[in-house]
């Protein structure tokens, strides 16, 4: 009897919640790091399959903060809606670099995307 008595007083371990959020910013820092480390590797495709998970205000600045040859690089292998997109919140030396380094049918979709959303 004394035995359950013990068990059943033992005082519990609390622990502090996780926030969602928390876990999150703990991803999305991991992605960013991975997208740094594929970009200067030449991983491009490893690179824009982790780009592509990150929030678009996260894309941005990583797209600011990496060196402009591997940005360009990077957004060049992108869906042209995203690079849209992206262009629209990019300092505008890096959305001319970007949209510049695209091949002709790429660029000229993108143009076509950013001309339709300035209207709306």
């Amino acid at each position: 009897m004394e035995l359950m008595k013990n068990t059943l007083n033992r005082p519990q371990q609390v622990t502090a919640p996780v926030r969602p959020e928390a876990r999150f910013d703990e991803s999305a820092d991991q992605d960013a790091v991975t997208v740094r480390r594929a970009c200067g590797r030449g991983e491009y495709d490893t690179a824009r399959l982790r780009f592509l998970r990150l929030r678009e205000p996260s894309q941005v600045r990583l797209l600011e903060d990496i060196p402009r040859s591997e940005a360009v690089r990077l957004a060049g292998g992108l869906p042209s809606y995203t690079v849209a997109r992206l262009c629209e919140r990019v300092p505008k030396t890096l959305r001319r670099a970007i949209v510049q380094a695209l091949p002709e049918g790429k660029r000229h979709g993108v143009s076509v995307i950013l001309d339709y959303r300035r209207r709306i």
